[in-house]
């Protein structure tokens, strides 16, 4: 009979353990906030903290040198501010969705012409700069940040 108690204990802490868990998952894949263009949002990871602001989403007149698009170029201005730690922008995060969910990723195989420049940034300091699209369907009205599992941050004209 003592067997059975201590196994419906710990049978119990179990469950309770997993639910716990599965709420926390939950949480930590909840949509992120949407905010309009020119909205800072701040990245966590662990000790650092970077600051992004994405603005002026708009069709892009340049050649890229050694980048052939296979549909149109769009471009978008980025700041980076170091607000805690040594924080190095991560470029590839980015990327333009239309709409409909059509997401293109951000040209980072070559320089770009006037590109934020992805070297380490000192606490305080501040990186501006632009990324660039090759978008082949529908125009994007937006961007986002993904960490390479999930968007964590989103800005929009749709707001």
């Amino acid at each position: 009979m003592k067997l059975s108690k201590t196994a419906a204990k710990t049978a119990a802490g179990a469950a309770g353990i997993a639910a716990l868990s599965v709420f926390s998952a939950t949480t930590a894949m909840a949509e992120p906030a949407i905010h309009p263009f020119g909205t800072p949002e701040q990245l966590e990871n662990g000790a650092m903290v970077t600051s992004y602001t994405v603005s002026n989403l708009t069709p892009a007149h340049v050649t890229i040198p050694g980048y052939q698009p296979q549909g149109n170029l769009y471009q978008a201005d980025v700041t980076a501010r170091a607000e805690r730690g040594m924080v190095t922008p991560v470029v590839a995060g980015f990327n333009a969705r239309a709409s409909d969910s059509e997401t293109y990723r951000v040209i980072n195989t070559v320089p770009t012409p006037g590109g934020i420049n992805p070297g380490p940034l000192a606490q305080g300091a501040v990186a501006n700069g632009k990324i660039y699209f090759d978008v082949t369907g529908p125009a994007p009205d937006g961007v986002v940040y993904n960490d390479g599992v999930q968007d964590v941050l989103v800005w929009t004209s749709q707001t």
